[in-house]
């Protein structure tokens, strides 16, 4: 296991426990850190939504990921960085490292738009 994969496991623990700790009211608020949109900011469910979005773009093949609601979000989050880990590995060293630094970039920027 290299640092990169380290690092994405432990943010997505993080995520987990941070999602998980969501209730229904907070999910439709938006975060201090969330990012603007043209009326305002994003709430935090829709920010976890194209967080879900860009990890199935760069680990699935851009699939769509359905709206199992807010229960399942954590859960939809881990299932996504994990099959794009696991999508790395028949692929050439360099490529693999970049598209785990790109699943780590997401995953950050996510709990950190998140808090």
């Amino acid at each position: 296991m290299n640092n990169v994969t380290a690092d994405l496991e432990t943010e997505v623990r993080r995520l987990r426990i941070r999602i998980i700790g969501l209730n229904p009211r907070q999910l439709a608020a938006a975060g201090p850190n969330s990012p603007p949109t043209d009326v305002g900011s994003m709430s935090r469910r829709d920010t976890i939504a194209e967080a879900l979005a860009r990890f199935s773009s760069i680990g699935s093949g851009g699939r769509t990921v359905p709206d199992l609601g807010d229960q399942s979000l954590a859960d939809q989050v881990v299932v996504l960085i994990d099959e794009g880990i696991a999508s790395t590995a028949n692929l050439p060293e360099v490529q693999q490292q970049a598209r785990l630094e790109q699943l780590l970039d997401a995953a950050v920027r996510l709990r950190r738009n998140l808090a």
